[in-house]
């Protein structure tokens, strides 16, 4: 959970006042980043609309593992598996 310190007022004060927005994992590719980054803009008027979101994303290459692996990982480590915790944890 993101912000696990935080209440939920201090988050929403944060996200408005200081542009606070949840880390993206370093093993997200960068293609999938940039749609978050865009559809978190500090400026509402230059987040994409819906229809552009889902036109971004169906723009992605997949051809690599489904789009989730980066280049450079060993296939069978998706993106969002760094957000899983850990057993024991």
């Amino acid at each position: 959970m993101p912000y696990a310190d935080l209440s939920f007022s201090e988050v929403t004060s944060a996200v408005v006042r200081q542009n606070l927005r949840p880390e993206i994992p370093r093993c997200c590719p960068s293609a999938f980043a940039n749609v978050m980054k865009r559809c978190w803009d500090e400026n509402p008027d230059k987040r994409p609309e819906m229809a552009e979101v889902v036109t971004m994303l169906e723009a992605i290459d997949t051809s690599k593992g489904g789009g989730m692996i980066p280049v450079d990982q060993a296939r069978g480590i998706g993106c969002l598996s760094c957000l899983r915790p850990r057993r024991g944890a």
